[in-house]
């Protein structure tokens, strides 16, 4: 009997209990309280449609239908739920403390301007007490978060990339917060990092450890702008970065580090690319930038450029070690035409989006040594021109090849030098993008070419330089999977007589 009178006892203790704590929690007296405290804590007007009180796992108040901001449809923050968990010893005796307020589905919205500025959430909720000996909140949970990064254009807005799972905890720190640990995912790559937030500025860092091929374009798209799609990860990479916001200028800077063990750019496979990274929210730089390619080693920087209606990169490079046969078969599909070992200086730019290389302006120095140009039997056309022995080559080999090109629509240069064992060539004119050849210059042969050519054709006299190389002017035309040669030995002749009869005159007056 008095094992029943207790556990009657106890089950009454646990119902009033039940009924207090229910009371307590009563959703209309907590209502104007929560939309308050949350206000504050958000910047923002807030506003609770439906609480409801939830016994299990543990008591709490339950609030959805939330709408934050002045205009709900232009809201920079949207949250779905919030649970508010007391202390409940503090229902009874005071003062009101909350052991954690959940914010599940908080929605953030940042957004760049087209001036370059940065729009962040006025502020993101922050533990602590009223001031006014109220309501104490002991810590703030975040869960099923998002951010989403938005550019702003003429049309309006547009979504670049969104980090999502955000998961985090808010912690009081000074006159804001600390939010850490800060963990999503951004696409399927994992990021992970910290956050503080105060009324002047944003501060964070972040981790991608991860980033697969796949997730390059919303990783990309958190500058607020179009990835370029000439840009593929082949094996993942990983990022560190530091970033900070002034909300009174609206400015965004950020530092960090770039390491890809795989790139693709454009056609190009690059490797082992580490690079520091630096934005002032306008521009994004990788400087120096140092990657291995095609045997050889490039240092450098790229330069992205945000500010316009469409992004613009530069790119300041120097690469030494080249296989130049293979960079150009992937480059252009020229299927080992050129082979040799390159060095080249460049600064060149595009808009990202353009195709390559139409799209691509600037210049560049190049050097290939000891190559060979296969099928292109320039030395066999000046040997049949001047009925000299062709020889059964169908390739020009050669010990140096240069030229300074310059990118604007083709490839154009006017200091083109070929040094070859029986031959020197200079010229000028132009390589379409489509293969296409129109150049002119001067062919100098070997001393050694140049007696068997004299021999031949004795009127070519003249036009021996102070070297012993005999000078013929050539033009090659047609396309690099099948160029044509041009020898002009008529106005070869016809300078020779000319200068023949120069000399023979120079000769006359002296005697006179």
């Amino acid at each position: 009997m008095r094992r029943k009178l207790l556990l009657a006892a106890l089950i009454l203790i646990l119902v009033a209990s039940f009924i207090l704590v229910r009371v307590a929690l009563n959703p209309e007296a907590i209502r104007p309280a929560a939309e308050t405290r949350l206000s504050a804590m958000l910047g923002q007007p807030v506003r609770i449609g439906d609480m409801a009180v939830s016994m299990f796992p543990t008591p709490a108040v339950v609030g959805t239908d939330i709408s934050i901001g002045a205009d709900p449809e232009q809201a920079e923050l949207t949250l779905e739920r919030i649970r508010i968990v007391p202390r409940l010893r503090s229902l009874i005796s005071g003062p009101y403390t909350i052991r954690e307020v959940a914010l599940l589905g908080l929605s953030l919205r940042i957004v760049r301007e087209t001036t370059g500025h940065w729009r962040f959430p006025s502020v993101v909720p922050a533990p602590g007490g009223t001031g006014d000996g109220g309501v104490t909140v002991e810590r703030v949970r975040l869960a099923s978060g998002r951010i989403r990064v938005f550019e702003e254009s003429r049309e309006g807005l547009r979504e670049t990339s969104r980090i999502d799972d955000v998961e985090a905890e808010a912690v009081a720190a000074g006159s804001g917060l600390r939010i850490s640990p800060l963990e999503g995912s951004i696409g399927g790559s994992a990021v992970s990092g910290e956050a503080t937030v105060n009324p002047l500025n944003v501060q964070a860092t972040f981790a991608l450890q991860q980033i697969r091929g796949e997730d390059l374009r919303v990783v990309l798209g958190l500058a607020a702008t179009e990835p370029p799609p000439f840009v593929t990860l082949s094996e993942p990479a990983g990022v560190d970065m530091s970033v900070s916001f002034d909300r009174k200028t609206g400015r965004l800077k950020g530092t960090g580090k770039l390491r890809a063990p795989g790139v693709g750019f454009y056609t190009l496979r690059l490797s082992r690319l580490e690079a520091p990274i630096a934005t002032d929210g306008v521009k994004l730089a990788f400087n120096p930038a140092a990657f291995s390619l095609y045997g050889g080693t490039q240092r450098g920087s790229l330069t992205v450029d945000l500010s316009g209606t469409v992004a613009r990169w530069t790119l300041d490079s120097q690469v030494s070690g080249l296989d130049v046969g293979d960079f150009l078969g992937d480059l252009a599909g020229d299927s080992h035409r050129v082979d040799g070992t390159g060095t080249a200086t460049a600064r060149v730019w595009g808009r990202v989006g353009d195709a390559m290389p139409a799209g691509l302006s600037g210049q560049s120095r190049v050097t290939i040594s000891d190559g060979v140009i296969r099928g292109f039997r320039l030395l066999a056309a000046i040997n049949r021109a001047l009925r000299l022995a062709e020889g059964d080559s169908q390739d020009t080999r050669f010990e140096r090849l240069s030229a300074t090109f310059r990118f604007s629509g083709a490839a154009e240069t006017d200091d083109l030098v070929l040094v070859a064992r029986e031959m020197r060539v200079e010229a000028s004119g132009r390589i379409g993008y489509d293969g296409a050849l129109a150049m002119r210059g001067i062919a100098a042969l070997s001393p050694e070419r140049t007696e068997s050519a004299i021999r031949s054709v004795r009127e070519l006299t003249g036009l021996r330089n102070e070297r012993g190389e005999l000078e013929v002017p050539v033009t090659i035309g047609g396309s690099i999977e099948r160029p044509s040669f041009g020898v002009d030995v008529r106005a070869a002749v016809g300078r020779s007589i000319k200068e023949e009869l120069r000399r023979r005159m120079r000769n006359l007056f002296r005697r006179d």
